[in-house]
């Protein structure tokens, strides 16, 4: 079985234990990836002990450079080269190789030998090794019984397969481990199984099942291998002694007779004298005991025999003897000590038993083991290394020969570089003490010199080593064998096996002629290349110096684990060198040796345009290239851009060929439209050139949903799509139904079109998109001349306001819903009724239904009586409310709350309205809301939405009023979350902003203040009617009655002048209901049911948006409340009332004035009615009413002082059908009080007449 580079690693340096310890903790899952950084090459495993329950980690690097291969682990057994855990990560990371786990290990398979590493053979588990094209190729052989059996014994099956008129001899067999080997001279790379293989396989399969090669399997070499330990073979009497069990498809041997030990492990000599077990033992054990004390005195040393006839011509043994008193030299005889047989290192000095097993790797049936591994069916070979490793073996062999044996030379030179006895026993000689040539190892690695030069007609090579400083030439040191050599006593070994390779060429002459004929060849496909790796001095007369070739510079592209690399690489007339090369490039000319100097100022003017191509390129300083992750590369079309600008600098980019993932295509899109118009719809026929590739619309449209700036092409590549065409033509494709090669666009998406006008040609689409784009630019610029407001309404409308009027009548033309999303106190309630009333005007038999919150029920009622008191008006609210179709017949507004519309929505859909109005439209800004689904079952012919604030939180508050307004205007909930709502709020995606913005553009209206300050008045005072609910009403009424019968009665008994008292604690404790209960100071406490609170956070959360308000109050406890929700709301606020010291009042007035966020001050009346100046605040809420009016008017004017820029909007919140509402009542029938500048409720109170007072008490 031919070894993976990190399986060599593993039988290079890992001992027999070792590689069977570690091979059991990857056969028992003990192995886990934990990490893989792919621009290092770097990976690493957590590993299980396979002695105890702890783990180990293991950093493997450099894994696709196996002559840089790098193994760590942290447990405390790694002394030696490798540990177990090091062999069973090995392992694991080769699996994962060969499955194609990283992207960068670009696997290669040799078809001539590869390992298929399945045991049972059936079709699914062939269709890992290979493609479906080559499995069905590969069934159609089988069927058609195109193999010709040619072998079918023991574990091997061959054929020759007939395919095309050719035939492939194919060779399948198992081996060891019950995978397959498998051979076959086919040119398949991609996949371990070709298909010829494939097809041998399947005839195999189909013709005997999937038990084929079990039942054909020869046991007995197994059964010798096992026999083998105990130094027995199945030709020997086995009787009493073994006995062979069958298990689960494997073969083990069972020892009868205890006696019988294992021995240590056998080469071929030993087997050669066919020694028994018993036999062995009974030599060994006494010659152990006999010889203990002698070896006491004796010393090992090393010795080097090139008297042998096997490759590469160098045996190593172990001598023993005994030593003069310096340990320098052997004073007695010496003995050959049996490397293949046990040794009792204990015995032996400390140092001298490393020599052991150093040596004992070097033995021929080690090299053996190694070659039978890595060469296709070693398994094949003899078991006799001298026949395998005769003179001169295959190159394939000589090539592993020194794969093993080089390294292994490398440590032994370095590592007994002070070992005093080592030998050389020269050729021709035996071995005994007289005989031996003492030699010192030196554990420099040496490089071959070549000296060049013209003799005559001839061009001779002169051989050199360079030894430290010197330049050895070749006739004064001797060739030990290919890689190791003496001079001067001391004995060195080659570098590389590039340098035996030099010197194996050259015969090791001293000198080389080359003919002038073969000269040019020679120089070119020899010296040249090898002057990468050795020195070659040139005579000048051989050397030609350029010094003005200019490289041109290019970029190697390639495509490694979720990046690509950009390697920059300079040609040099035909020679091409990489960024990083150090020193001048040579290369031949007609015989001459050019060398040509680098121009660095052109290399390092490219190294820099990549190096500030992209601000998260990164650089790799030893591989010398730079890197940048896929996703950078195709965002933003960086790609084309960087194309382009390699173009322009005349910089070729090459490997795109070889690009998987990332093969883009050079090409910038050509798009072509045609728009046709239906009665709802546009027709977009779009196509998308990219060269000679089309990009299918529908493909476009799903790379544009999946957040994709580019589309896979037919060819493979991927055509990126620009920043420009994405602002031209993406929001187009994303919003319209692909059919085919056309996009079909609602004419409500009449605004993406925007961007295409240039490109349509129909006179008639171009002017009737033209139309609606200057109608509404027209409206959205207060250009008002084409409509005046309606006679009927009884107000004149600012010039902002006609506006919003002129914008509802477009909506209405075009069949569009919309939202009025002017500032809260713009009069979107003033605007609304003068569309209703145009409307009206002509279509008599119209219907609308008002849905708002509870508290603008009666806001909505007073405007309706104030502006168009001729529509007629319903309330359809509260608990006594019954559902009559009849009795709203006639009715023009139907006005509702959320609450109602939602547990009514059964008989309101049974109505057909021409127009339905949500006011605080943010209501139903949840989709999955009960009130929204309701929303969405109502029947209208179209429908308006009016608020102040329709995206409150974030960008999916727009979705659900939109889809109201205009169902499925924004797509599917998923899809406006994937394109709009997440880019916008969660990445700050300003194209998505845009996009959106484009969309609804036509669909909302919105002024702020500022915008429209000139048409203001300086100050606006509004009421906020407000419904009790029906716990605070109960409480309420039931006060009322209890005051109003005694007030009364003391009234009666003192006179009303005398009865001050009594009447202001009446009438303070009804006002404390209408705030809330909660405030009053009773012996039973009340839960705080306020709707005045509730509306109040309504209004602050809602409305108020970036504004600062003022919020008055003259009772303490309301204040408390109001700011208990504040801090649920988290509304941050400012506080002060009459019991502050002037330091927190300036603390609270500074925190509010200057803090941005801080954006509600709660002031008590009476505290804030003197000396203060907010010019911060722009809405003012007061919420209780105050018996004199210029106490509000002046807490008013709080903000509206000198240095105020803004209009300001004051509310006050009233209760209805309450003492509130009849103060404002009383306070205009009395207008002397509420011009009174008396401020005490006491002398208001005592101008109450007892009617004031009935009239207050009702």
């Amino acid at each position: 079985m031919s070894l993976p580079p990190l399986l060599k690693h593993v039988y290079n340096f890992g001992t027999e234990e070792v590689v069977k310890r570690g091979k059991k903790i990857f056969f028992t899952q003990g192995v886990t990836l934990l990490d893989v950084d792919a621009i290092i090459e770097q990976v690493r495993f957590r590993v299980k002990n396979d002695m105890y329950q702890n783990f180990y980690t293991v950093t493997i690097s450099r894994y696709n450079h196996p002559n840089e291969l790098k193994v760590r682990c942290q447990c405390p057994y790694n002394m030696g080269e490798i540990c177990r855990h090091e062999v069973a990560a090995l392992f694991q990371m080769n699996d994962l190789m060969l499955s194609g786990f990283f992207e960068n290990s670009q696997t290669k398979f040799s078809q001539a030998h590869s390992v298929v590493r399945m045991r049972q053979v059936t079709k699914q588990m062939m269709r890992l090794f290979t493609s479906e094209h080559i499995m069905k190729a590969a069934e159609e052989i089988a069927h058609k019984k195109q193999c010709d059996i040619t072998i079918k014994e023991g574990d091997t099956l061959a054929a020759n397969v007939k395919v095309d008129g050719q035939e492939f001899p194919v060779v399948l067999k198992q081996n060891e481990e019950r995978f397959f080997d498998t051979s076959c001279p086919c040119e398949e790379v991609d996949h371990p199984l070709c298909v010829h293989k494939a097809a041998l396989f399947m005839q195999a399969l189909f013709t005997h099942g999937t038990q084929y090669f079990a039942s054909m399997r020869n046991w007995d070499s197994q059964k010798n291998l096992l026999l083998k330990q105990y130094g027995y073979s199945l030709n020997d009497d086995l009787t009493g002694k073994f006995e062979f069990v069958h298990q689960d498809g494997k073969i083990f041997l069972r020892v009868l007779d205890t006696s019988i030990q294992k021995i240590a492990v056998q080469t071929n000599s030993v087997s050669k004298s066919n020694l028994a077990v018993s036999a062995i033992q009974n030599q060994i054990a006494p010659k152990v005991d006999k010889v203990k004390q002698e070896v006491e005195e004796k010393r090992l040393a090393i010795v080097i025999d090139p008297n042998v006839d096997w490759f590469p011509g160098v045996s190593w043994d172990l001598i023993a003897g005994v030593c003069n008193e310096s340990l320098t030299a052997f004073i007695s005889e010496i003995e050959r000590m049996p490397l293949i047989q046990y040794i009792n290192a204990a015995g032996y000095h400390e140092h001298d038993r490393e020599l052991i097993p150093a040596l004992r790797k070097l033995l021929p049936d080690e090299l053996l083991k190694y070659i039978k591994k890595n060469i296709p069916f070693g398994d094949f070979m003899d078991d006799d290394y001298r026949t395998v490793l005769k003179d001169q073996p295959s190159e394939e062999i000589k090539a592993l020969v020194w794969e093993y044996l080089l390294p292994k030379y490398h440590k032994l030179l370095e590592r007994f570089a002070s070992q005093p006895r080592c030998y050389i026993l020269p050729s021709g000689k035996t071995l005994s003490k007289k005989n031996l040539t003492e030699v010192l190892f030196d554990p420099q690695l040496i490089k071959p010199r070549l000296k060049v030069a013209k003799v005559k007609k001839e061009y001779h090579v002169a051989l050199y080593v360079d030894i430290g400083l010197e330049e050895i030439p070749a006739t004064e040191i001797d060739f030990i064998n290919n890689a190791l050599f003496t001079y001067q006593g001391r004995l060195f070994s080659m570098i590389d096996e590039q340098a035996i390779t030099i010197l194996e060429t050259l015969s090791y002459q001293p000198v080389t002629k080359i003919s002038a004929e073969e000269w040019n060849a020679f120089l070119a496909e020899k010296l040249i290349p090898w002057s990468g790796f050795v020195p070659v001095d040139f005579d000048k007369k051989l050397v030609a110096i350029s010094t003005d070739i200019k490289p041109i510079s290019k970029v190697l592209l390639i495509e490694k684990d979720q990046s690509l690399h950009f390697k920059p690489v300079f040609d040099y007339s035909g020679t091409v060198v990489e960024w990083g090369h150090k020193g001048d490039i040579i290369h031949a000319l007609e015989g001459i040796v050019t060398i040509v100097k680098k121009q660095e100022d052109i290399e390092t003017q490219t190294v820099e345009l990549i190096r500030s191509a992209h601000k998260d390129i990164q650089e790799h300083n030893k591989q010398h290239y730079f890197y940048l992750s896929s996703q950078a590369v195709l965002n933003n079309s960086w790609f084309l851009k960087f194309a382009e600008k390699m173009r322009d600098k005349d910089i070729e980019l090459l490997g795109f060929d070889k690009l998987k993932n990332l093969r883009i295509n050079k090409n910038s899109p050509d798009t072509r439209v045609q728009i046709n118009s239906g009665i709802d719809w546009f027709d977009a026929q779009i196509e998308v050139v990219f060269g000679d590739q089309v990009a299918s619309i529908a493909d476009v449209k799903k790379a544009l949903a999946k957040k994709m700036n580019y589309v896979k092409l037919n060819d493979g590549s991927i055509g990126m799509l620009p920043e420009e065409w994405l602002k031209k033509y993406a929001l187009l494709v994303k919003m319209g139904e692909a059919k085919g090669n056309k996009i079909r666009v609602k004419k409500i998406y009449f605004s993406v079109l925007d961007e295409l006008l240039e490109d349509i040609d129909d006179v008639a689409i171009l002017k009737e998109l033209e139309l609606k784009k200057q109608r509404l630019q027209s409206i959205l610029t207060q250009d008002f001349n084409a409509f005046e407001a309606p006679k009927q309404l009884e107000a004149s409308l600012r010039p902002y306001q006609l506006s919003g009027f002129q914008w509802l009548l477009f909506l209405n033309e075009a069949g569009w819903g919309g939202i009025l999303a002017d500032d809260m106190g713009l009069g979107k309630t003033v605007q609304t009724l003068s569309f209703l009333q145009h409307y009206k005007n002509t279509n008599a038999t119209s219907k609308y239904l008002v849905v708002c919150p509870t508290t603008l029920m009666y806001n909505w009622e007073n405007e309706i009586k104030k502006f168009t008191p001729n529509l007629s008006l319903f309330i359809h609210h509260g608990s006594k409310r019954n559902f009559n179709i009849e009795k709203l017949k006639d009715i023009d507004i139907i006005i509702t709350t959320y609450g109602t519309m939602r547990s009514d929505i059964i008989h309101l859909k049974e109505i057909e309205f021409d127009y339905i109005i949500l006011d605080e439209s943010q209501a139903i800004k949840n989709p999955q809301s009960q009130i929204a689904k309701a929303s969405l079952l109502l029947n209208a012919k179209n429908r308006l939405a009016l608020s102040g604030t329709p995206v409150q939180n974030n960008t999916f508050d727009l979705y659900s009023q939109m889809n109201f307004l205009n169902p499925g205007m924004l797509g599917s909930r998923e899809f406006f979350l994937n394109e709009f709502a997440t880019p916008i709020d969660k990445f700050q995606e300003d194209e998505a902003k845009l996009q959106l913005r484009k969309l609804i553009y036509p669909f909302l209206l919105r002024r702020t203040k500022e915008q429209v300050a000139k048409d203001l008045p300086d100050k606006t005072e509004t009421i906020l009617w407000c419904e009790m609910g029906k716990d605070q009403r109960k409480i309420y009424e039931s006060y009322r009655n209890t005051y109003k019968e005694e007030l009364l009665e003391v009234i009666e008994e003192r006179g009303i002048e005398r009865s001050q008292m009594h009447i202001l604690q009446g009438l303070t404790k009804l006002r404390q209901i209408c705030d809330s209960p909660a405030i009053l100071n009773e012996d039973v406490a009340f839960d705080n049911t306020s709707i005045k609170v509730e509306e109040l956070v309504r209004e602050l959360s809602e409305n108020v948006g970036n504004h600062k308000a003022l919020v008055f109050s003259q009772f303490i406890g309301m204040l408390t409340l109001i700011k208990k929700e504040l801090d649920k709301a988290n509304i941050p606020y400012a506080y002060f009332d009459g019991s502050s010291t002037s330091t927190e009042r300036q603390k609270a007035i500074n925190l509010f004035q200057e803090q941005e966020d801080c954006r509600v001050f709660l002031i008590s009346l009476k505290a804030g009615n003197t000396g203060l100046n907010l010019t911060a605040a722009d809405y003012v809420y007061i919420v209780d009413p105050w018996w004199n009016p210029a106490v509000e008017q002046q807490a008013i004017d709080r903000t509206h002082r000198i240095g105020q820029t803004k209009n300001i909007f004051a509310y006050r919140l009233i209760c209805r059908n309450t003492i509130e509402e009849k103060m404002i009542q009383l306070q205009e029938r009395k207008r002397a009080l509420a011009n009174d500048l008396v401020a005490d409720d006491g002398a208001i109170i005592k101008r109450l007449t007892k009617d004031d007072l009935l009239f207050l008490l009702s």
